[in-house]
């Protein structure tokens, strides 16, 4: 069945000519929307998206279009959106201390780190040494679909659009298979201004990622970079021989460098501590051109010693303060602490944001 658009009549104001409509699909109201004068206008409600004023706007059209109302008072509406969190969702546990909201399209990952811990667990079952689809995606179509569905249903929260969404915890979002869903995504996200952390071992990735993003902004806007809302992370351990599949741990910091200078937020993972020692020599490579500081340790790894832990602990805050940056421990480091805070300007809270650094998550 053709589209139909139902109108009010023509009213006039200080933008000239308005009126109302209703958008009917396939027998029933998908949108209610208006147009006036030098305004664009377009659907304010609709099924996928701000649900409740698209639940009540039929009878606020009674009360002051009738003449409109009286067209479509028996059309039903649209069944209502509700996303099934297949693409954007609120992590739990590990996860939920590292973003407050995240993005998985693929399960599987070329980089083979041996210490991976979606090699164990739930994800075992359907790990793979591919990036592969998740089953709930018919394809990269559909699964850009879906995400565009929940990221509008959603892009209105305060903690979405401060904190932004991370890719990602079930892949490297930057691989060849991933980085172009990935950048479709993350466009999507920019265009509402939402910001995008991603997270890689990939630096060949990540270079051709920001190459092909700005290209992007320069064609929405060409005299704005358009950085500010994005932020590139590279996991680092100091141990090539651990991550078979990456790039090597000097050509991410390489990468880094190179990212920073243009401008874009960069951030470390030092996840997992494999040793003292390589994470050291990790952070103080990227000292003066990383933003923010992740540091947690191996899962299910032997309790470090407590004196070396708060001496590594004591040293890396105050070289990373130096620098400028900001640190969060993580509640790994914490726990193996017992509970010992460190007092430092430096350290942070899970819910601290490279893009809204003054605020915190609710």
């Amino acid at each position: 069945m053709s589209e139909q658009v139902y109108k009010s009549n023509i009213g006039y104001g200080p933008r000239g000519e308005y009126f109302h409509y209703v958008v009917v699909k396939n027998g029933c109201i998908t949108g209610f929307g208006e147009e006036q004068g030098n305004y664009a206008g377009g659907i304010y409600a609709a099924p996928d998206h701000q649900e409740n004023r698209f639940l009540t706007e039929k009878e606020v059209l009674k009360e002051h279009y009738p003449e409109l109302y009286e067209q479509i008072k028996d059309i039903p509406l649209a069944k209502v959106y509700r996303p099934q969190n297949h693409a954007l969702y609120k992590p739990k546990g590990k996860a939920g201390e590292y973003a407050p909201w995240a993005v998985n399209f693929y399960t599987g990952c070329s980089n083979d780190c041996d210490y991976c811990y979606c090699k164990r667990g739930v994800f075992s079952r359907v790990w793979s040494n591919e990036p592969r689809l998740k089953k709930c995606f018919k394809d990269e179509k559909d699964a850009l679909d879906v995400f565009e569905k929940e990221f509008y249903y959603r892009y209105c929260r305060e903690d979405l659009r401060r904190s932004g969404i991370f890719f990602s915890f079930t892949t490297d979002p930057l691989l060849p298979t991933t980085g172009g869903l990935t950048l479709d995504a993350v466009n999507i996200a920019r265009r509402k201004g939402v910001p995008s952390s991603i997270l890689t071992k990939r630096a060949d990735g990540a270079l051709l990622f920001v190459e092909c993003y700005a290209t992007l902004v320069r064609e929405y806007d060409p005299f704005r970079q358009g950085f500010d809302n994005l932020a590139i992370g590279f996991t680092l351990t100091g141990h090539d021989e651990l991550e078979k599949g990456a790039s090597t741990n000097e050509e991410r910091i390489n990468a880094m460098r190179y990212i920073h200078s243009l401008g874009i937020k960069t951030f470390a993972s030092i996840e997992p501590v494999i040793d003292f020692q390589s994470a050291e020599a990790v952070i103080l490579c990227t000292l003066g051109f990383c933003d923010l500081y992740k540091i947690g340790l191996l899962s299910g790894s032997k309790k470090p010693d407590y004196l070396t832990l708060v001496r590594f602990v004591e040293d890396m805050s105050q070289k990373i303060a130096d620098s400028g940056a900001k640190v969060y421990w993580k509640d790994s480091i914490t726990k193996a602490l017992d509970g010992a805070i460190l007092v430092h300007p430096v350290v942070v809270e899970s819910d601290y944001s490279l893009f809204n650094p003054h605020k915190c998550r609710k």
